[in-house]
């Protein structure tokens, strides 16, 4: 695909949106106009009573609006497949190798589930899915979106946001001996650790040689030996950077051969702009780039391709 043929469905998206626009315009506009010019040509009587007449309005243009965004589903997938398909997927090609991405899959929830970093809730969605490798390190990114439903006491159901966000997992050889597990202060999602099923020990708090990351990091962990002998000065130093540098608060955790890193910043990666916009295509890929610039950090501040994890930290 190229950027004409983009630009194409884009347009044909947004002149359909903008015709639907307009009979949702006139009904807002007698919504708020429709009692006060009734009376005004009735001697200052309301034909029908205003609290009827809003919420008979506002029942039609909900259900306008459900028409319409039905009518449009295949238009708004074409539009979505398209930006993915020029954008994204040319980008991670200047990336990455061995590259398997599918926009519209994700992480399992079980695979989540059985690292035992976050609470799922009830209600678990993830997409954006990739897989790849990037300097010899194997990895796997999507997106994760995990609410718990509830009920009040007048019966209305509510959904509260647990996390959303970007997961990405780092794959290497060999597993490692331990499990560690460090959470940012204020990264709300994190579940209470308990003990590792597989070695029976449980995980527990310790403190580091720095003040300042022990102030904005909590570190759990099965053994304290092997936790000092990875997070070395070094090696706090380029997570505290890598913290510094998102919008969100992150987790880090590493069990079995891999490290698993969720980013609570309570947005998609690779998502496309307003279909009603012009799209500048330099600007798109600068900011492809830029959600492809978070993933390789990782393994560039951590030094992940350098063999960073010596064979001492693995069976």
């Amino acid at each position: 695909m190229d950027f004409q043929t983009f630009d194409t469905i884009r347009k044909n998206y947004a002149a359909k949106i903008r015709r639907l626009i307009i009979p949702i315009v006139i009904m807002l506009i007698i919504m708020v106009l429709g009692t006060p010019l009734s009376m005004m040509f009735t001697g200052g009587r309301a034909v029908i009573d205003p609290l009827s007449f809003m919420a008979v309005s506002f029942i039609i243009l909900t259900i306008l609006i459900i028409v319409f965004a039905f009518s449009m589903r295949q238009d708004a997938k074409d539009y979505k497949n398209a930006y993915k398909a020029y954008f994204v997927s040319q980008a991670l090609s200047k990336i990455f190798t061995d590259i398997d991405y599918h926009h519209d899959q994700g992480i399992a929830r079980e695979e989540l589930k059985a690292t035992d970093m976050i609470r799922l809730g009830s209600i678990y969605h993830s997409n954006d899915y990739f897989s790849a490798k990037y300097h010899d390190v194997s990895l796997r990114q999507a997106d994760v979106d995990t609410k718990e439903r509830y009920t009040d006491s007048d019966g209305n159901t509510h959904y509260v946001t647990i996390f959303k966000g970007r997961w990405m997992i780092f794959e290497f050889p060999k597993p490692f001996t331990f499990r560690l597990q460090v959470i940012q202060k204020r990264f709300s999602a994190g579940k209470k650790a308990g003990k590792n099923q597989e070695t029976g020990r449980k995980l527990k708090k310790i403190s580091t040689e720095s003040i300042t990351f022990d102030r904005e990091f909590k570190v759990l962990a099965e053994d304290d030996f092997e936790a000092y002998y990875l997070l070395d000065p070094a090696f706090i130093d380029h997570i505290e950077q890598l913290a510094a540098g998102q919008k969100g608060k992150i987790m880090l955790c590493f069990k079995d051969n891999q490290l698993h890193v969720a980013i609570y910043d309570g947005k998609d990666a690779f998502e496309p702009p307003s279909p009603l916009k012009e799209v500048d295509e330099a600007a798109e890929f600068a900011k492809t780039a830029s959600d492809i610039k978070t993933i390789t950090d990782y393994v560039d501040f951590l030094k992940l391709d350098r063999k960073l994890f010596s064979n001492k930290n693995q069976k």
